[in-house]
């Protein structure tokens, strides 16, 4: 098996040597193509100005940690009008410009953010022969790009709190595929009603039982319907029937005769002096 193919490599580039260190693989690698184009003209040039090397972290390869030398040719731009005079060639298959990691390597990262969490996926990285840290995991996945949310019919709106209750904001929710759609720094009515303004389609939206979201929906949605949702329905439904159960419970503590205890079992009894 041929290195460029264990590695795998993109077109046009090869690996130069591979030195086995005691806490992995140190792996050579340099551009063979004999021309370069300008990232701000786009002309391509053949004049080779200088080198120098970058130092990478890659994918992990059979359990030990891979460190690409990754050689870097500057070229002189030839284009007379252009601006930049020389320049670095690019490698957008493998590296993003003054990237100290592979673009692989960062996809690993955070597809192992994305299945489990910061801490669990600096443990399971660590496994895999990934070096990395909670933190780096959480900042790949904040710079994922939002996903494009279509129109929305059905919204959720809530709010969350950011440490730990110092501070609330508002969460939206498209409850037509139960993903999030936005995050509110605060929990005005204003801030709320805003949002729903640019948002003229929504038909319904699900909301607490306070009177900020109500009111923010008659201002930003007064065309939609507005529900509770199934939380603070159950939580509607418990309040309602703690004081009917204590009351009733009342009444039958307070019929009873004395005849009535003689004749009613001690498991019963024990029963009844709990739920008083």
């Amino acid at each position: 098996m041929s290195l460029p193919s264990l590695f795998d490599l993109p077109k046009g580039m090869q690996v130069s040597q591979i030195q086995i260190t005691e806490t992995g693989l140190v792996v050579e690698v340099m551009a063979t193509s004999p021309t370069s184009c300008c990232p701000l003209c786009l002309e391509p040039s053949s004049s080779i100005h200088c080198h120098y090397q970058r130092t990478l972290r890659d994918a992990p390869c059979a359990g030990r940690r891979v460190q690409l030398l990754l050689t870097v040719r500057k070229f002189t731009c030839r284009n007379l009008y252009c601006e930049r005079k020389v320049f670095a060639e690019r490698f957008p298959d493998l590296v993003e410009p003054w990237a100290r990691t592979t673009i692989r390597h960062c996809q690993q990262i955070t597809s192992i953010g994305l299945s489990t969490c910061g801490k669990g996926g600096a443990r399971l990285a660590a496994r895999l022969g990934i070096q990395t840290s909670r933190q780096t995991i959480l900042r790949r996945i904040m710079a994922l790009p939002d996903p494009m949310h279509g129109t929305v019919f059905h919204l959720g709106i809530d709010e969350f709190a950011f440490r730990r209750g110092y501070r609330f904001g508002t969460l939206l929710v498209n409850l037509e595929s139960h993903s999030v759609i936005d995050l509110l720094p605060d929990r005005r009515q204003d801030s709320a009603a805003n949002w729903m303004r640019q948002h003229p389609d929504i038909q319904v939206v699900s909301r607490d039982r306070g009177g900020e979201f109500a009111a923010a929906a008659d201002l930003g949605a007064p065309q939609a319907t507005q529900c509770a949702d199934r939380f603070h329905v159950c939580k509607n439904l418990t309040e309602a029937l703690q004081p009917l159960i204590a009351r009733c419970l009342a009444e039958m503590l307070a019929d009873k005769t004395p005849q009535d205890d003689e004749k009613t079992p001690a498991s019963q009894l024990s029963t009844i002096s709990l739920a008083e």
